[in-house]
């Protein structure tokens, strides 16, 4: 996966947002789980994918799918403005590349 600062859209108190380019360009937001331990980690990933799936508001982000490998990813729809930073900052193009599942 390629990610680093420039990609960066969000950071919180236990993961951080990248934005990524799926090979059909539709733009998205990757949620990289990173704070806790491994059971901890594998827990909220659980939890979050439980209620994202069921989730069906205006106000929240789509699911789009999900990555395990090397790490646990959380890739949802991506706004045409983007994110608050993206709206502040500008936007970067960057493409993500990792294993993932796309719901179709």
């Amino acid at each position: 996966m390629l990610v680093g600062a420039e990609n960066l859209i969000g950071k919180g108190g236990y993961a951080e947002v990248y934005k990524g380019c799926l090979p059909n360009r539709q733009l998205v937001a990757i949620k990289r789980l990173t704070r806790g331990t491994a059971d901890e980690i594998i827990g909220d990933f659980l939890s979050e994918l439980g209620v994202m799936a069921h989730v069906n508001h205006r106000n929240t982000a789509k699911l789009v799918g999900y990555g395990v490998d090397g790490g646990m990813y959380l890739v949802l729809e991506l706004s045409e403005k983007g994110s608050l930073a993206s709206v502040l900052y500008g936007n970067a193009k960057l493409v993500v590349i990792f294993s993932l599942y796309i719901f179709y």
